[in-house]
């Protein structure tokens, strides 16, 4: 069986996944007859690459629904070396007739976009959340931060933080990708080390006095916390370094709590004349 070589660069990008699927589906290729391995060692398959593929007279085009784009672009920024080719085979699907696919909630390919989709989200929150900038020394109002992500989600969580922080000049670097806001563009480029972030500063102590002046110990759940705040991201947050102690200490805390006189509550709104 003859087949092509699809190459996705960069390999989270929804545009350049959809021009390629877009021209295997126009030339008629199944799912099978598609390696999606790009360069990656020289491809798996000695197959030509996608653009030798010859288009029919009169191509068809693949008419899909918003939501598997949507669903798309989240699927892509995945690492599983398979989620090209799981699109494609989707897009397939409801490009010869099932319109409705992504309704099956039961259909393997859909239960299997949704899991790569769910992780994407959750460390896409975990980014927004746990993401903590330093000043640069001798340059006013610029930041750095340092974040260590398991997925590719640098490209789609960096417009959050240009809208967030607007009015600082600032930089977030990854292993494998770098985002940096000058106040008026966003650029993106190669990731780099961590000894490229500063290790503290002076803001590391706000945050931890911040922190300790918001937790309860009379709520405490290491469980629920751990699966909050994973442990795998405490070094990269100044406030972690009082967990230990917060957590040893609560139970002496909430005994004083309890056993406190009760105190009248303070009247805020200024009395009539």
């Amino acid at each position: 069986m003859t087949g092509f070589r699809a190459r996705v660069d960069p390999p989270w990008d929804l545009a350049s996944w959809r021009a390629a699927a877009r021209h295997a589906f126009a030339a008629g290729l199944a799912p099978e007859q598609m390696d999606w391995s790009g360069d990656a060692q020289g491809g798996l398959l000695p197959w030509p690459g996608l653009d030798q593929a010859p288009l029919a007279p009169d191509p068809p085009q693949p008419a899909v629904p918003a939501a598997f784009l949507d669903l798309a672009a989240r699927v892509l920024c995945h690492r599983d070396p398979q989620r090209h080719a799981l699109l494609y085979r989707m897009l397939c699907r409801i490009g010869h007739g099932q319109r409705q696919l992504l309704e099956r909630s039961t259909d393997a390919d859909v239960v299997r976009a949704r899991a790569l989709e769910k992780s994407v989200r959750r460390d896409t929150h975990k980014m927004k959340a746990f993401v903590r900038f330093r000043a640069v020394p001798g340059e006013e109002e610029t930041y750095i931060a340092w974040f260590e992500p398991e997925h590719f989600i640098v490209d789609r969580v960096a417009p959050f933080f240009a809208r967030r922080f607007a009015g600082m000049r600032w930089t977030i670097v990854t292993p494998y990708r770098s985002a940096r806001w000058d106040g008026e563009r966003l650029w993106a480029g190669p990731g780099g080390p961590r000894a490229d972030v500063p290790a503290e500063d002076a803001h590391d102590g706000l945050w931890r006095t911040y922190y300790a002046s918001i937790f309860n110990p009379a709520r405490l759940n290491t469980r629920m916390m751990r699966q909050e705040m994973p442990q795998k991201y405490w070094h990269l947050l100044p406030e972690a370094q009082l967990l230990p102690t917060l957590v040893r200490e609560a139970g002496l805390r909430v005994r004083d709590m309890a056993e406190r006189e009760p105190q009248p509550p303070r009247r805020r709104l200024p009395r009539r004349p």
